[in-house]
């Protein structure tokens, strides 16, 4: 952040600490809440605030999924997300099995894929199986 131009600040120390400890993709509301456990004195707008601007920095990834918040999470958990249309789960895929494919469109179609940066909407097994 220091590099980015940011300051360390204790309110910026404590929402970092907070992301750090999640395990999975994080919004905005989520986290001030964390953050108001152990710092009731920082405000929700800053934690927004810090989400921006360390998504500017590229140390974070910031998500869409249709409906609700943002997700975020850390920029060097490189993956692709696979979103079903019919329940909302969100299955991750590693980056690295999406690369031959972006090879293949950027031979084919001279166009440069970003795959960690989209989500691809469709039907998750559960939701696809007759019995469900």
């Amino acid at each position: 952040m220091r590099q980015g131009g940011l300051r360390i600040t204790s309110s910026r120390r404590i929402i970092t600490e907070q992301l750090l400890a999640t395990d999975d993709h994080v919004t905005g509301p989520a986290l001030a809440e964390r953050v108001k456990l152990v710092a009731p004195e920082i405000d929700q707008s800053t934690v927004y605030r810090f989400l921006d601007s360390v998504a500017a920095l590229g140390l974070t990834v910031q998500r869409h999924f249709g409906d609700g918040p943002a997700v975020h999470h850390l920029a060097d958990d490189a993956h692709v997300h696979l979103r079903c249309s019919e329940c909302g789960s969100v299955i991750e895929v590693p980056h690295a099995e999406f690369v031959s494919m972006a090879a293949e469109v950027a031979r084919r179609y001279r166009f440069e894929m970003r795959p960690a940066h989209f989500a691809v909407d469709g039907t998750c097994a559960t939701c696809t199986d007759p019995a469900h």
